[in-house]
């Protein structure tokens, strides 16, 4: 049996490399595996191939907005138990509280420090 498959398994979908990399590191060292996406439609196929348990979403990416992959995962029974958090550079009152409305586990601003990495991925466990 493959260790790495019985851990809880994190998205992290952010158009800046270097940031979704350094976060998915951080998350593998918190006894998650990762795996990173550019793009909505990226997304859309980590989702649909390997069903994380949690996704830290970026709200503004090339090809759309992180609150309709949030609204998508929410409505759709399949994806619903995914838990997200949306992740901004600036966040706007407006947002936070649609993000919320719509289902989001946390609405957070980048860069995220180790307390609030923590506390999502504790609420993911």
């Amino acid at each position: 049996m493959n260790a790495a498959a019985d851990l809880p398994h994190v998205l992290v979908v952010d158009d800046n490399p270097d940031a979704s990399e350094v976060l998915a590191l951080l998350i593998e060292t918190e006894g998650f595996t990762a795996a990173t996406a550019a793009t909505l439609a990226q997304a859309r196929e980590q989702v649909a191939s390997h069903r994380p348990d949690l996704v830290f979403l970026d709200l503004n990416l090339p090809d759309g907005n992180g609150i309709d992959l949030l609204a998508e995962l929410k409505n759709d029974q399949t994806t619903s138990s995914i838990k997200v958090v949306l992740l901004s550079g600036l966040l706007k009152p407006h947002l936070k509280d649609e993000a919320h409305l719509l289902g989001a586990s946390a609405v957070l601003l980048k860069p995220l420090d180790h307390g609030q990495l923590s506390a999502a991925l504790d609420h993911a466990r």
